[in-house]
């Protein structure tokens, strides 16, 4: 199932909530589910990477790059510059990471991440 925009935006008020405190991974998961009808699977890993970003810490599942950039303009409106730079820290992780993978470089998503870099 291909994750819209739609499903993303929903499933970041959600994680928003787990990453307060409000909601538990679980919780999290299942809500974004009723709500958005995302899979559980991709809920999941939803929450996952944004709690990475929030924590500037490494990831292994990737989202489409409509996702991520979301994902970083809403964490550098909603929670400041510091954790905006933990977000990029985190994708860049990322990057880094899926290229020693052998399956090729995310070149879209270091495009964005050099961009928004430029814009700080």
């Amino acid at each position: 199932m291909k994750i819209t925009m739609k499903m993303s935006k929903g499933a970041y008020e959600v994680a928003k909530k787990v990453y307060s405190g409000q909601l538990n991974r679980n919780e999290g998961k299942i809500e974004i589910n009723k709500t958005t009808g995302m899979n559980e699977g991709s809920a999941q890993a939803f929450i996952t990477i944004f709690l990475a970003m929030m924590n500037g810490e490494e990831y292994k599942r990737a989202f489409n790059n409509d996702t991520n950039k979301f994902l970083l303009e809403s964490i550098s409106k909603d929670y400041g510059e510091e954790f905006f730079q933990n977000a990029l820290d985190a994708v860049q992780k990322h990057i880094k990471y899926y290229s020693k993978l052998g399956k090729g470089n995310l070149t879209g998503l270091q495009t964005i991440v050099n961009q928004m870099k430029q814009d700080l």
